[in-house]
């Protein structure tokens, strides 16, 4: 993984810990191999990479074309990364055929989809039966918003405003990404025909802050404790069931 290190973009999600911690959770509760994996939202591909490795074949799909043309460059300069293909495609239109892919990775993607019930109408679609979600995405019980708001006419840094991750019509209308609380978030998979095999949470990866640094051995411990439901992150592994 020191290669997705040095290539780490910006934000909540990214940089060594955040990656490490995210697929360390997904990791726990379903193996990260099998013949061919789906990455929905792969911006960079920091996560797609560190995911390739237990793949035979890989596609990872971004609306973004800056970000798919940066990831392609740095697919170029590797060569073990062949079987790797990057593509500009939107989650709600994913243009592969029914049943074809073993697993599909949503890493901090889903809060920013244009349509969340298409999204998981078609990564029910393309997977095999059985065939795994995992997915990753903001925890409405944080305290602290990961991502910025808007308010009249201008992007405020989240830490502007501790707690509005907490006043959900406020967030919904303020917030540049959704949240997510875990049952809600469990029952919306399985009205697509998911069945659930694990709901979990993370901690703050805190990459970059340094006050994070000195919360970290607090913070990591209170991962296996009940408290672990006010983390930053909800994980969920999912199962296609027909």
């Amino acid at each position: 993984m020191d290669g997705i290190r040095r290539g780490a973009d910006e934000g909540s999600c990214f940089g060594y810990r955040a990656l490490e911690k995210r697929l360390g959770v997904l990791s726990r509760h379903t193996a990260l191999t099998g013949h061919r994996l789906l990455d929905v939202g792969c911006g960079r591909g920091n996560y797609t990479m560190a995911l390739a490795e237990g793949f035979a074949g890989v596609e990872a799909v971004d609306l973004d074309e800056k970000h798919v043309a940066v990831f392609r460059q740095r697919l170029a300069a590797r060569s073990d990364m062949g079987h790797v293909h990057a593509l500009v495609m939107a989650s709600e239109h994913l243009a592969y055929r029914g049943c074809c892919f073993d697993a599909a990775t949503v890493i901090e993607v889903l809060e920013h989809v244009d349509d969340v019930d298409k999204t998981l109408a078609e990564i029910h679609r393309v997977l095999k039966p059985r065939g795994r979600l995992l997915l990753t995405g903001p925890n409405r019980l944080f305290p602290m918003e990961a991502h910025g708001y808007r308010f009249r006419g201008k992007r405020h840094a989240p830490h502007h405003f501790p707690g509005l991750l907490w006043l959900p019509p406020l967030h919904s209308k303020l917030s540049d990404a959704r949240a997510f609380w875990g049952p809600r978030l469990v029952r919306a998979i399985e009205s697509h025909g998911f069945r659930r095999v694990a709901v979990d949470y993370i901690m703050p990866p805190f990459d970059r802050s340094r006050i994070g640094n000195r919360l970290r051995p607090i913070t990591d411990r209170l991962e296996s404790t009940p408290l672990k439901v006010f983390g930053i992150s909800v994980a969920v592994v999912a199962e296609r069931i027909d």
